[in-house]
């Protein structure tokens, strides 16, 4: 006999141009705050006013947290190691996109 339990997903949709209070983050990603704090400290991710008492954060950030989180605790990887492992995912990304536009403009001579 299988098991069917199910586990319950909650999704809500954020406008890229919104943004969000570090609670927001915490709970959006489901972290604690001080894993947020470590991540701004190692310049993974950026407040919008890192100056005002509460941080607010571009709703576009989001899906850097949860990658963040998943490189964390699906390769146990520590704050330094996550900061390199987005730098080389976003240095990936803006490869392929190039690439990609070089592509459609036909080959240069």
């Amino acid at each position: 006999m299988q098991d069917k339990s199910y586990t319950a997903i909650r999704c809500e949709i954020v406008e890229h141009s919104e943004t969000m209070t570090l609670g927001q983050i915490c709970r959006s990603c489901g972290v604690h705050a001080e894993w947020v704090t470590l991540l701004v400290e190692e310049g993974i991710l950026e407040p919008i006013a890192p100056q005002e008492r509460q941080w607010r954060f571009a709703a576009a950030h989001l899906p850097r947290v949860h990658t963040a989180r998943r490189l964390a605790q699906d390769l146990g990887l520590n704050t330094s190691g996550i900061a390199l492992a987005l730098e080389l995912m976003d240095e990936i990304r803006e490869l392929r996109g190039r690439l990609e536009a070089q592509e459609l403009t036909g080959p240069s001579r």
